[in-house]
């Protein structure tokens, strides 16, 4: 059975080429083939074009699923075959996927805070969840009534980890429990395909946990910010719009990290910032970060995911776990956003 991989067009081909090169590592009865990303014309066939791209913050699971569609239509892929669709785009209901018979999205994005590894394992683990609950019918639109969705976590591929940190155990465990698998036997799912999704989970579980031993082995480069605010990270040049360098700087000059709910009370710092990297920069374009138009969303998270992509695009997913604005949980109510850098390697120099 074939899998078509695709993207919105926003989103790295080079991750979603790796997610479809560690899926088909496992030989199968599935087969999973990488397309390219969905063109900006292809996306406003069935979005519109009422908003640029990198501006849409969130898409209901009815768009993601139209895409799709779309998608499906364009390369003439039959209904009974999977695509799937990972996107940089949040979606409504804030999960990390959902399909409808046989379309899949998955939010591509974040997998380095929930799971400290390369996005790609998390990210095809999701297909192979995604295609294990549709062939077992699982209902997803009443999730408290589904039987075979684990609310509290055991280690199964059908947890729901609305603790989102809970991934990690899925991805520990590789395992699908015993309710699960007699569902499978009930539904009547091929074997072929079963034993092709227990085995893949299961590579996926052995590279997941010894690609920690290389990470260890990885130490951050010096970063260093000039007097004209450009950006180094050893002898790479960072290059990001204004508002991600504002971000990018504050959190350098503020290790210690910053309470996720007080971030919008630093705005004057932030707008400082702003005023050495633009000396005309308006402090609108800061309070509009965290106090939006009406019917608009706040942009703060958008830059912090775009400026945390664009570090990962330049140094690679371990050597960016250093710089990355990660979200840390210190206690059960109070969660930081703060990057890994030691201040011995941040270097900001004094304006001129």
């Amino acid at each position: 059975m074939n899998v078509y991989l695709t993207s919105t067009p926003e989103f790295s081909p080079d991750v979603l080429n790796e997610v479809a090169l560690i899926l088909g590592q496992t030989q199968g009865e599935l087969e999973f083939i990488s397309g390219n990303p969905m063109t900006v014309q292809q996306f406003n066939l069935s979005i519109g074009e009422l908003n640029p791209i990198d501006t849409i913050e969130s898409l209901s699971f009815d768009e993601f699923f139209g895409l799709c569609n779309t998608y499906r239509v364009i390369k003439e892929i039959p209904d009974n075959t999977y695509v799937v669709l990972v996107t940089s785009i949040k979606n409504q209901k804030d999960w990390f996927s959902a399909f409808n018979e046989r379309n899949i999205f998955i939010h591509g994005e974040g997998w380095e805070y929930y799971t400290k590894r390369d996005a790609k394992f998390g990210i095809a683990y999701q297909v192979l969840e995604n295609i294990f609950q549709s062939q077992i019918e699982l209902n997803i639109n009443d999730v408290e009534s589904e039987p075979n969705i684990h609310m509290d976590s055991i280690g199964c591929i059908n947890d729901f980890c609305k603790k989102k940190r809970d991934v990690m155990l899925k991805l520990r465990t590789a395992d699908i429990c015993d309710s699960c698998i007699d569902r499978a036997i009930d539904k009547d799912v091929n074997p072929l395909i079963l034993q092709h999704i227990k085995e893949s989970i299961e590579g996926l579980r052995n590279e997941f946990i010894n690609s920690n031993r290389i990470t260890s082995t990885v130490k951050p480069h010096p970063v260093h910010v000039n007097p004209e605010r450009n950006i180094k990270i050893g002898d790479k040049e960072v290059e990001i719009v204004a508002l991600q360098k504002v971000l990018f700087i504050f959190f350098l000059k503020n290790t210690q990290g910053v309470e996720t709910k007080f971030v919008c009370e630093h705005q004057d710092e932030l707008f400082n910032i702003y005023k050495e990297i633009r000396k005309s920069g308006e402090k609108e374009r800061i309070i509009k970060m965290f106090e939006p138009e009406k019917g608009a969303e706040p942009s703060f998270d958008s830059h912090k995911s775009k400026l945390n992509r664009a570090l990962i695009n330049l140094l690679g997913p371990i050597l960016a776990e250093y710089y990355i604005i990660n979200k840390v949980v210190i206690k059960d109510s109070t969660n930081l956003y703060k990057i890994n850098l030691e201040e011995d390697y941040i270097n900001i120099a004094p304006i001129n």
